[in-house]
C-alpha cells in the first residue's frame, strides 16, 4: 500500500490544480445560481488493475488536503438481482449478459437518481447505493436503503469520484461496430498464435454481431445520461503495455481472496470471466487511449491522466492530455 499511496501523491499533484480551480471559481461559470457542483473524476481501469485501490487512495488523499471528496463504484448500480436475471431471461442467447458487468446490467433510473443529487446545494444527506455481490451465490443483489452509505446531512462534496471499468468507453456507429467485428472475425481466422487460445485479448468474433450491437446501444445510453465526456471533468485512466497482464492480475487476485477466505473461482473459471470483458478492451480501449474528451462539446477545458501500468502493476509512463 505504501507503493500506492506514493504514486497517488505524484498524481495527485497533476489533478489538484484543476480541482482547486474548479472549487475557486464563480459558480455562475459552470451552473445557474450561487450552487457550485463538485468537481467529477472518473477513474477508469483494465479488470485486477487496482482502479478501487486507486480511487479509495484518491479520496482519502483528496480529503487531507481540507477538501471533501465522495466516492461511489460504477459496480453500485448494477440491477437488483431481480433484474439482473431478467436482463438474462429476456436474451438468452447473448452470452454477455449471463453474468453482471456489461453496459445493460445497470439501474440507468438509479444512476440518474444518483447523480441529480449533487446538481443542488441540500441540507438533508445524499444517498450512495451499495450493492453485495456476495448475495445469491455470488450473482449478487443491491442492498436495501437502510444499508446505503450516507454523507454528513447538508456536507458539500468538492469532488465526485467515479470509478468502474467501462467507465471512458464510447458506443461505436453501427457501421463502426460491423467493421470492428468483421476486422476481428478475418484476423481470428488467419492467427497462428496458440497462446491466444489460451489467453486471448481478441475475442469479438466469438460472439453475434447483434450481441455486440446490445451492449453497444446499452453503453450509448450510460454515455448520454451519465458517463459520456460532457459530464466529466477528469479522467484517470489506468492501463497497461500488455492486455495479457489482466489475466495474470485476476489469477493473482483469486489466489489472494483464495488464501484469505478459503474459497473463490478456479483459474479456468476466472479466465472464462475475463474473457467475457476482453471485447469490450477490444472495441473501445484504443478511442479511450486517443482521448475521452476530444469528441466532447462541452466549452469547458477537461483532463485526462493516462498511466501506463507493467505486469507488476508498477507505473512506467505517465501522460496528461
Amino acid at each position: 500500500m505504501a507503493t500506492v499511496e506514493l504514486d497517488v501523491d505524484r498524481v495527485l499533484q497533476l489533478i489538484l490544480p484543476h480541482i482547486r480551480r474548479h472549487v475557486s471559481a464563480p459558480p455562475s461559470i459552470f451552473e445557474a445560481g450561487s450552487y457550485q457542483r463538485p468537481f467529477k473524476l472518473a477513474v477508469t481501469g483494465l479488470q485486477g488493475s487496482g482502479k478501487s485501490t486507486w480511487s479509495a487512495a484518491i479520496v482519502n488523499a483528496i480529503n487531507k488536503t481540507g477538501l471533501t471528496a465522495k466516492t461511489l463504484s460504477l459496480d453500485d448500480l448494477y440491477l437488483p438481482h431481480d433484474g439482473l436475471v431478467a436482463v438474462r431471461e429476456s436474451n438468452p442467447g447473448n452470452k454477455l449478459v449471463r453474468t453482471r458487468g456489461q453496459p445493460g446490467t445497470h439501474d440507468l433510473e438509479l444512476a440518474k437518481w444518483f447523480f441529480e443529487q449533487f446538481d443542488q446545494p441540500t441540507k438533508g444527506e445524499r444517498l450512495f447505493p451499495v450493492f453485495d455481490k456476495s448475495k445469491f451465490g455470488g450473482e449478487g443483489d443491491r442492498l436495501p436503503e437502510s444499508e446505503w452509505h450516507r454523507s454528513v446531512p447538508g456536507e458539500v462534496v468538492d469532488v465526485l469520484v467515479f470509478e468502474g471499468w467501462c467507465v471512458g468507453f464510447q458506443a461505436l456507429s453501427e457501421s463502426a461496430l460491423k467493421a470492428a467485428w468483421e476486422e476481428s472475425r478475418s484476423a481470428i481466422a488467419a492467427s497462428t498464435d496458440d497462446i491466444d487460445l489460451k489467453l486471448p485479448i481478441r475475442t469479438v468474433s466469438n460472439h453475434e454481431f447483434e450481441h455486440l450491437a446490445f451492449i453497444n446501444e446499452r453503453l450509448g445510453e450510460y454515455n448520454d445520461m451519465f458517463m459520456g465526456p460532457q459530464h466529466w471533468d477528469y479522467l484517470v485512466h489506468l492501463d497497461t503495455d500488455n492486455l495479457r497482464n489482466v489475466y495474470a492480475w485476476r489469477l493473482e487476485q483469486e489466489a489472494w481472496l483464495w488464501k484469505l477466505k478459503g474459497t473463490g473461482m478456479a483459474d479456468e473459471a476466472v479466465i472464462e470471466f475475463i474473457k467475457g470483458y476482453m471485447p469490450a478492451y477490444e472495441l473501445y480501449l484504443e478511442p479511450l487511449r486517443k482521448g475521452f474528451f476530444q469528441t466532447s462539446a462541452s466549452n469547458r477545458k477537461n483532463y485526462q491522466l493516462s498511466m501506463k501500468l507493467d505486469s507488476a502493476r508498477k507505473i512506467i509512463e505517465v501522460r496528461e492530455f
